[in-house]
């Protein structure tokens, strides 16, 4: 199917509501909005949605969260829909959990993956842990995802909607990177026991990015894997994924990905607001980005919120 997301200027806005309060000209447009409507508002929790009573379609874009410890990025999903009363919005993941999905109105994006997990609706697939790698998910407009990484593509996930997992595990020196796509996929762990260095997978990028590895086992260096990066669609820049821990003599977590709305959160910060060990991941950033993995810490990386636009 055809991405909606159409920056054409041809009449989205009709005379059923001419009001400079409502259309923009095509130079102040976003580059994901329907040309010509204003960002009427953005929610950031799930409750009651008021819409003017003279409003009989609703443009939104949404993002899903994302999945904790190395997880994979949320879904991202966009277009008309009748208005709602209200709004699921999902829950970044913690521990080892997927992050919750994002409803408005007909309109529907998956959370990511935790660690191991599938993505669902969009979402993209956590990071491998135990030598194997999880692939993403076809999302709403049936685009199709991406699959885990596995020795043909260098244990690297591939990319989709949905991106798929890296590889990683116990038998692995060097993790996969999660695929890239809409939403990347988490980040493969390196977790060989030895003296050798260890380099664990990156999150993949997209719109949402999915969270980079942690590291350990080694007796040698350990190099967590950074967080991918996100794009916030809204202002046209792109969100950083936080950067994972790297030491010589203790186990270290990787970086949070970056989500639609805000940058990853470094290793070490699994919740975005203070620092703990290098072992913890960090934390997603808002709108879907993934949290990055533990190794021997304390704290997974949650996952980053969701969020809902609304054009009309």
């Amino acid at each position: 199917m055809s991405n909606p997301i159409n920056k054409k200027q041809v009449g989205q806005v009709s005379n059923w509501f001419p009001s400079n309060e409502r259309f923009l000209n095509y130079s102040q447009s976003s580059m994901a909005s329907p040309y010509g409507l204003k960002l009427q508002q953005t929610i950031l929790s799930t409750g009651s949605v008021t819409i003017p009573a003279n409003i009989t379609w609703v443009y939104a874009i949404l993002a899903g969260a994302g999945g904790a410890n190395q997880g994979g990025a949320g879904g991202i999903a966009w277009g008309w829909t009748l208005p709602a009363p209200s709004c699921i919005v999902g829950a970044g993941g913690t521990g080892n959990n997927g992050g919750g999905y994002t409803r408005y109105g007909m309109i529907i994006a998956g959370g990511g993956a935790g660690p191991n997990g599938n993505g669902s609706l969009g979402g993209a697939g956590g990071g491998g842990t135990i030598n194997i790698a999880t692939n993403g998910s076809t999302n709403y407009w049936g685009m199709p995802g991406g699959l885990g990484g596995g020795i043909s593509n260098n244990y690297n996930g591939f990319n989709g909607s949905g991106a798929g997992s890296g590889g990683g595990g116990n038998t692995y020196a060097t993790g996969g990177n999660g695929g890239n796509g809409i939403s990347g996929g988490g980040g493969g762990m390196a977790a060989l026991s030895g003296s050798q260095t260890n380099i664990s997978g990156n999150g993949g990028s997209g719109l949402a990015g999915g969270g980079g590895a942690g590291c350990g086992a080694t007796t040698g260096t350990r190099i967590a894997g950074n967080g991918g990066t996100g794009f916030n669609i809204i202002t046209g820049q792109i969100t950083t994924g936080g950067i994972g821990a790297t030491s010589n003599t203790s186990n270290v977590g990787g970086g949070g990905g970056g989500g639609l709305a805000g940058n990853g959160f470094n290793a070490g910060y699994p919740n975005g607001s203070s620092f703990t060990i290098i072992n913890d991941g960090g934390k997603g950033g808002l709108g879907g980005g993934a949290g990055g993995g533990n190794y021997g810490g304390s704290s997974s990386g949650n996952g980053g919120d969701g969020i809902i636009y609304l054009y009309y």
